[in-house]
């Protein structure tokens, strides 16, 4: 299945008295890059952490927290009067002017933890650690997944419209040298003095010449061989957006050879739409892992 690289996932579970909360968020870069934050007495479990990571993530920018705190049926608002009540107290003994503010609220709240003694990271805390990841992965795969298939199905309907392009091109480019001859005879009868008639030979041989540098045969089959193999990619269970990123490069090169070949007005602005969306294609490439 095809998978985005954005998404975000939360996981809990219970350890003793206490609440385990790890939440992982993800966004697009082209290699896999994670920043774990763990508390500092649970630094240990870092790198199993990381290897949990590493089997379902396979590249993108990857976040993962993981927080903790009482599991007790003790209202956060009333701590937090309590501390606050305990600041003011100590600052009448102080003398300390002016009173706390709202600003001191906040940041009291943020260090609401700082007091909890965490367990240690035994191999009990390391299985509910564990689980609360594992959970937090499935509900990434899953809104990844989601946002993969949307993704999938714009790509596909780009794809789509990217083949209409290149059949226009392929129905223009045997007409080309017949184009060509045309406008040749007409533009050498009009500068020939009168009189003179026209060598056929020598118009002949220039036609077979430009038929040559604007054949695009090889292009268009490469073109048509890369449109199955983006279709190929798409259907695969394995991350896919490195290599269609890659195709979408191939596709590149091939249209601007073509356009280089074929410097016709009416074939020209074919493959100017043909880049154009392709440009769209490969941005949205880029947002799959």
């Amino acid at each position: 299945m095809v998978k985005s690289m954005t998404g975000f996932g939360r996981g809990v579970s219970t350890c003793d008295a206490y609440i385990l909360t790890v939440e992982i968020a993800t966004v697009n870069r082209k290699q896999f890059d994670a920043s774990i934050w763990l508390p500092r007495e649970w630094m240990c479990f870092e790198v199993k952490l990381l290897g949990l990571l590493k089997t379902a993530i396979a590249r993108g920018a990857v976040k993962c927290s993981v927080t903790i705190k009482p599991n007790g049926d003790t209202d956060s608002t009333t701590l937090l009067k309590e501390r606050y009540q305990q600041v003011c107290s100590l600052a009448q003994q102080l003398n300390v002017t002016p009173q706390p503010t709202l600003s001191d609220l906040i940041a009291l709240a943020a260090t609401e933890t700082n007091d909890i003694a965490f367990p240690e990271p035994t191999e009990a805390v390391w299985e509910v650690l564990q689980t609360a990841t594992m959970m937090a992965l499935g509900q990434l795969e899953a809104m990844r997944l989601h946002e993969g298939e949307r993704i999938a199905a714009d790509i596909r309907d780009r794809l789509t419209q990217l083949h209409a392009l290149y059949q226009d091109i392929a129905t223009i480019a045997p007409s080309l040298p017949a184009r060509y001859r045309e406008q040749l005879s007409k533009r050498i009868q009009e500068l020939l003095p009168e009189g003179i008639t026209l060598d056929e030979g020598h118009l002949e041989r220039e036609v077979a010449l430009f038929a040559d540098r604007c054949d695009i045969a090889e292009e268009l089959t490469r073109l048509k061989a890369h449109f199955a193999h983006a279709e190929t990619l798409l259907c695969k269970d394995e991350p896919c957006g490195r290599a269609l990123d890659f195709l979408c490069q191939e596709f590149f090169r091939e249209i601007n050879t073509t356009g280089s070949k074929c410097a016709g007005h009416t074939i020209s602005s074919v493959v100017i739409a043909f880049k154009t969306l392709l440009e769209t294609v490969r941005e949205q490439v880029q947002n799959l892992e």
